[in-house]
C-alpha cells in the first residue's frame, strides 16, 4: 500500500508542467518523504527533474548541494543518456555553470576540465572555461585597462596643450612635448594589446590542456 501511494505522489508530480519548475520544487520539497519509497529507476528519474528544476530557477547553492550525489548515483548505475541527453556530461556542466554563477571560479575551472577531457568539441564548456579565466584574471584586466586610460587622457591633454600653449609660445619645446605624448600613446596602445594577448594565450593555454 505504502508503495502504491508513493507511486501516486510521483504520477502527480509528473502532471505539473515541465516548465513549472517553482511548482515542482514545492511538490518536492512537500512530499520528500514519501518518494523515498519509490524504485531506484523512478527515484533516479525523479531527482534528475528537481536538480533541472534547482537550476533552472536559479537556485544555485541547493543545486550544487545535491548534484554530487546524483552524479555518484549515475556513475554507479552506469547511466549514459536520459531522455535523450548525456546525463552525465549534462550533470557536470550544469555544476560548473551554476558555480560560476555562485562565482566559485577555481571550482568551475576544475569541472569544465574534466567534462573538457571526456569531449574535447564540447564548445559550451571551453566557452564557459574561457569565461572563468577571464573573471579570475578581472582584477588585473581591469588594472591594465585603467592605465591605459588614465595614458590616453594624458596624451590628449599634452595635445591640447601642444596647440594652444607649446606652438604658439615655447615652439622650441614642440619636439620633446610631441616625443612625450606619442610614447604616452605607443605605451597605452601596447599595454591595451598586450592584456588582450595575455589574457588570450592564457584561455588557450587552459582550454587546449
Amino acid at each position: 500500500m505504502e508503495r502504491k501511494s508513493s507511486y501516486n505522489y510521483y504520477l502527480d508530480y509528473q502532471l505539473i508542467s515541465s516548465t513549472d519548475y517553482r511548482g515542482k520544487i514545492r511538490y518536492f520539497d512537500r512530499f520528500y518523504s514519501s518518494f523515498e519509497l519509490l524504485d531506484e529507476k523512478d527515484r533516479l528519474a525523479l531527482h534528475l527533474d528537481f536538480n533541472k528544476a534547482l537550476f533552472e530557477v536559479g537556485n544555485y547553492h541547493r543545486f550544487v548541494q545535491s548534484v554530487d550525489p546524483l552524479i555518484e548515483q549515475v556513475i554507479i548505475d552506469n547511466i549514459y543518456e536520459y531522455r535523450g541527453e548525456k546525463i552525465y556530461e549534462g550533470l557536470l556542466f550544469k555544476k560548473a555553470a551554476a558555480l560560476y554563477n555562485l562565482r566559485q571560479y577555481n571550482g568551475a575551472i576544475k569541472v569544465l576540465k574534466s567534462l573538457i577531457k571526456m569531449d574535447k568539441d564540447h564548445r559550451l564548456a571551453k566557452n564557459l572555461l574561457s569565461l572563468c579565466i577571464r573573471k579570475l584574471g578581472k582584477t588585473w584586466y581591469d588594472l591594465s585597462k585603467a592605465i591605459a586610460i588614465v595614458l590616453m587622457f594624458s596624451a590628449a591633454s599634452i595635445l591640447f596643450a601642444e596647440f594652444v600653449i607649446v606652438s604658439s609660445f615655447y615652439l622650441e619645446y614642440l619636439k620633446q612635448v610631441m616625443f612625450i605624448r606619442n610614447t604616452l600613446i605607443l605605451i597605452a596602445s601596447g599595454l591595451l594589446i598586450c592584456r588582450e594577448l595575455v589574457m588570450i594565450w592564457s584561455i588557450r593555454r587552459e582550454v587546449n590542456f
